[in-house]
């Protein structure tokens, strides 16, 4: 899937935040197809491994085997993570939260388990009541995806690991399942035994032109229309 303008500068944010932690050895949870922030950390001369579903596509982990960006094809919630042989102290989970079917306290109490102390855990989220959202709302429009009368092709294979029901879910298109708040992700974090560092709403539009004009006055004023979350755990 090719990233448009906004996602590549979504991820160099990310990527920025990321190496202020220091960590001695990064992991990416779900990377995606490209791998591209993952590739960030390798470029800059940083250890980084990656964990994606074993039934993903051959392109979720084909830029990983080209860049010799060591991949553990593993299941999140029900998987093992300590298959990992890196000793990780910096977990990545960047927009992949809104797409879990299960609570994501189960992957929160796994991935503080296996950080060292002092480890941490980055997460970075499309907002929940971002400003596009709030603006679909008043306008009586929908802020989720549309609900398909057929699995996409490239979905009906690997919804099948998820969906064992045999009938389509709607969320067998890799819909968000759930678009989270900031106190929600704080909650949660909390609730897992992490510090939370920083917890912050992020506007990756700043360009004060036709277009985010109106979107960056608001969210000078009322800063939880931004687009982004991140919020950033410590095990203490």
């Amino acid at each position: 899937m090719a990233h448009d303008r906004y996602s590549l500068r979504r991820i160099d944010n990310n990527v920025r935040d990321i190496l202020t932690l220091g960590a001695r050895q990064y992991c990416e949870l779900g990377p995606g197809e490209e791998g591209h922030l993952s590739l960030s950390l390798h470029k800059a001369g940083r250890p980084v491994v990656a964990v994606e579903a074993p039934w993903a596509a051959e392109i979720n982990r084909a830029w990983a085997d080209s860049n010799g960006i060591p991949i553990y094809h593993q299941d999140f919630f029900t998987g093992d993570l300590s298959v990992i042989k890196e000793p990780v102290d910096c977990f990545i989970l960047a927009h992949c939260i809104a797409h879990f079917r299960f609570s994501p306290y189960i992957l929160f109490k796994k991935l503080y388990d296996v950080l060292p102390s002092g480890g941490h855990f980055y997460l970075s989220t499309v907002n929940g009541t971002s400003y596009d959202k709030v603006l679909k709302f008043m306008r009586g429009r929908p802020i989720v995806e549309k609900v398909s009368r057929e699995v996409g092709v490239g979905y009906k294979h690997i919804a099948s690991e998820w969906n064992r029901t045999g009938m389509p879910q709607i969320w067998d298109d890799w819909m968000h399942v759930k678009e989270y708040t900031r106190p929600e992700i704080e909650e949660i974090f909390k609730g897992s035994g992490f510090q939370i560092v920083k917890s912050e709403h992020r506007n990756n539009t700043p360009e004060w032109n036709r277009i985010f004009w109106k979107k960056n006055l608001a969210v000078r004023f009322f800063p939880h229309l931004m687009d982004e979350i991140v919020v950033i755990g410590r095990k203490p």
